[in-house]
């Protein structure tokens, strides 16, 4: 057996720390100099390796040499670049995103109309295309670009055309995005797709219809609700409550009828408590005394909606009595709708709840800009989540007056608070930018 004396074994070890910096550092990293001269490589897999490095790099210089392969002859390669420009997000890579857009490629089409997209909202960047797909009506109400974003034109026409896509699943993707991002100019086209023959593409345009605020599109909406498909159905629902179709309330009322204890009489009952149908009131009636506290809920709302202040001593007497926080915030909502203002407090206090925010905070929306009287006195609330509740509200609101009210609360001991004016400033004061121009 071989045993090594001192001077090999000293040998050895110089050696070894000889290799290792060496060894550890591994081969040579590329320069960003020598990823973009890679892009003009005539190997194929070259050009593809600099692509997704250079996507990495966060360097907009990279844009121009990636953009110049979007019509590249290889489409790994091509795939490879608009991972690279979506990585990046930069506003000067719309003009190749465009032309990738309308690549032979069906995954690269996909890619590119989400690059466009996260170029204005961040939708979810771990899950890519199939995230707008899988995305919930309430949740989508949600997603949208910042208010007065000036979303490129060549994009928006770009998605649009994508409307007319031979892949059904990049159909849907566009009609989702052009509501995320604000595209009123394409309602037009949204309201041909809801006669698509895929049943994604019907509901997806629905849903961005109602974004939009595509009343235009009601007698449509109304005709999609003997749709085949559940899911149209249901995204057709939505829309018509949000738009608040109010010539939809005879074939809701129907429908409602024909389905009282299944899940689609309770979905239906939603979107006709939504549409202010005056011809519904007995419906509600009947219901506010419904054993069932969620139809009792919307009938209270819908009740609300298509009365007047008469109505206000029994709702008050009926907000006395009931024991339940869901149903009391509820007929808070209906006297100060009335014209009470006084039980506008009963709203605004359950702001931060966990159960009862989310609507407590429509509540105040659907109650309109009148209320920014009542609402300022609440910046002072001891509870700093009211205070930071409002600061979401008021720049919901756009009105610029806000800005004065909410300039107080940068310097708030709350940190929290604090954060949430500052960018509810910021966005009143690009609204008003955008307004002026």
């Amino acid at each position: 057996m071989f045993h090594p004396g001192r001077r090999t074994i000293r040998h050895l070890a110089l050696l070894l720390a000889a290799l290792l910096p060496g060894l550890a550092q591994g081969a040579p990293r590329v320069s960003f100099d020598d990823l973009l001269a890679n892009l003009k490589s005539p190997n194929a897999k070259t050009r593809q390796a600099a692509a997704a490095e250079l996507g990495k790099s966060r360097r907009r210089e990279a844009v121009s040499g990636l953009s110049a392969l979007a019509r590249d002859p290889d489409a790994k390669v091509r795939f490879e670049v608009v991972r690279a420009l979506r990585e990046l997000r930069e506003p000067s890579a719309i003009p190749a995103l465009v032309t990738l857009t309308e690549d032979e490629d069906a995954t690269i089409r996909e890619e590119a109309i989400s690059a466009l997209v996260d170029l204005y909202i961040d939708i979810d960047e771990s899950s890519g295309v199939k995230r707008f797909l899988e995305i919930f009506s309430d949740e989508y109400d949600q997603t949208k670009v910042a208010p007065n974003t000036r979303v490129d034109a060549a994009a928006i026409r770009a998605i649009t055309l994508a409307l007319r896509d031979d892949d059904k699943g990049i159909r849907e993707q566009s009609a989702l995005a052009l509501g995320m991002l604000g595209a009123r100019a394409s309602l037009k086209e949204l309201g041909d797709a809801l006669s698509d023959p895929e049943p994604g593409v019907r509901g997806a345009a629905a849903l961005s219809i109602a974004k939009l605020g595509g009343k235009e599109h009601g007698r449509a909406l109304v005709a999609l609700l003997a749709d085949g498909s559940t899911s149209v159905r249901n995204r057709v629902l939505h829309a018509i409550g949000t738009l608040q179709v109010k010539e939809a309330g005879p074939a809701l009322r129907e429908m409602f009828e024909a389905n009282r204890r299944k899940e689609l009489g309770q979905r239906t009952l939603q979107a006709l408590s939504r549409v202010a149908d005056p011809a519904q009131a007995d419906l509600f009636r009947e219901l506010v005394q419904d054993a069932d506290p969620d139809r009792k809920r919307l009938a209270i709302e819908g009740l609300a909606r298509v009365s007047d202040e008469r109505l206000l001593p029994a709702f008050k007497k009926d907000f006395q009595r009931e024991k339940s926080d869901d149903l009391r915030v509820a007929y808070s909502f209906a006297i100060t709708l009335l014209g009470d203002r006084a039980f506008l407090d009963s709203i605004v206090l359950n702001l931060p709840s966990k159960t009862l925010g989310r609507r407590c905070r429509d509540y105040i929306l659907e109650l309109g800009r009148d209320l920014l009287g009542e609402l300022y006195p609440y910046l002072n609330d001891p509870d700093a989540d009211i205070r930071a509740e409002l600061c979401d509200i008021l720049a919901a609101f756009g009105d610029p007056e806000s800005i004065a009210r909410l300039t107080p609360l940068v310097n708030d001991p709350s940190a929290h608070v604090a954060d949430r004016a500052n960018r509810a400033i910021e966005q009143l004061r690009r609204a008003t930018s955008e307004a002026s121009r």
